[in-house]
């Protein structure tokens, strides 16, 4: 296992890194009440992706779930990563990865929390390490995630709890005029918005947030839409770039937008980029 590869063919190593790096920042930066909420965020979103009857009986043994979490919660970050490279390698398939490996493991992990089994740190640092490798698989899990859905190029909505709706609605108006199809959402909360998400697969998701305050609630959207919409591109937009200048590493987002004259050519960028 120490010296099985990452399959740079199927694992986007990038990605991964990103997401970790991410990860570090929030840790540094937000309170522990809003890195915990992170954390149960990742196992909401991973452990009832997949109903129980689409899982496969192939790796679904309690010690190899076991192995997986243990390597997860170990000292050595890469460790579960390298678990996953390892069933790769032995030819098992990315819907069986996902099934038996995450989702399994999410399970498993969200039951230690509420069992008292795990420290809040170690299952924080064990869900962060599940998020980076979903992150890194993102091009292999997006087909079975966002299977039948509709395509649509943008989703413009409003982080929860801010409610500045007027900007956002100019916004939508001036990109629809421009020849853009958009969908909105505003006034909804995280749940109502990750739903809404999930109707539509999107290339570009634009999230606009104005408050200082609102850092927490963005970067639990985030890191929810990750999962959720595995390809798309995520910007932020609003006055809270003004507050945090190192938002983009805090939320590992692709872009920030700070004017309305240069947001129509960074998601065309996006979007080209396909």
């Amino acid at each position: 296992m120490v010296n099985a590869r990452l399959n740079e063919d199927i694992f986007d190593r990038s990605e991964y890194e990103r997401a970790g790096k991410q990860l570090r920042f929030v840790e540094r930066t937000l309170p522990p009440d809003s890195v915990s909420l992170l954390a149960q965020e990742v196992v909401k979103r991973l452990a009832f992706r997949m109903p129980k009857s689409a899982r496969s009986d192939r790796l679904t043994r309690p010690e190899d779930i076991d192995v997986f979490c243990n390597a997860l919660l170990s000292s050595d970050e890469d460790a579960g990563a390298r678990i996953v490279a390892l069933a790769q390698r032995s030819g098992v398939n990315t819907q069986e990865i996902y099934l038996d490996y995450i989702v399994c493991a999410a399970r498993r992990l969200g039951e230690m929390w509420e069992d008292d089994t795990a420290s809040f740190i170690e299952v924080t640092l064990a869900t962060g390490r599940l998020y980076r490798i979903v992150r890194g698989l993102r091009h292999l899990l997006a087909a079975d995630i966002t299977k039948d859905r509709d395509d649509c190029p943008v989703f413009f909505t409003l982080v929860p709890g801010d409610s500045h709706t007027l900007g956002i609605e100019i916004a939508t108006d001036l990109f629809r005029r421009d020849g853009f199809e958009i969908d909105l959402a505003v006034d909804m909360s995280h749940d109502e918005l990750v739903a809404r998400s999930e109707s539509r697969n999107y290339q570009v998701i634009m999230l606009v947030a104005n408050s200082d305050g609102m850092l927490p609630a963005l970067t639990r959207l985030i890191v929810a839409l990750r999962i959720t919409q595995p390809l798309a591109h995520v910007v932020v937009a609003g006055q809270i770039l003004t507050h945090h200048p190192r938002i983009a590493d805090i939320t590992g987002v692709d872009a920030v937008i700070h004017r309305m004259d240069t947001a129509a050519a960074t998601i065309k960028g996006l979007m080209a980029a396909e």
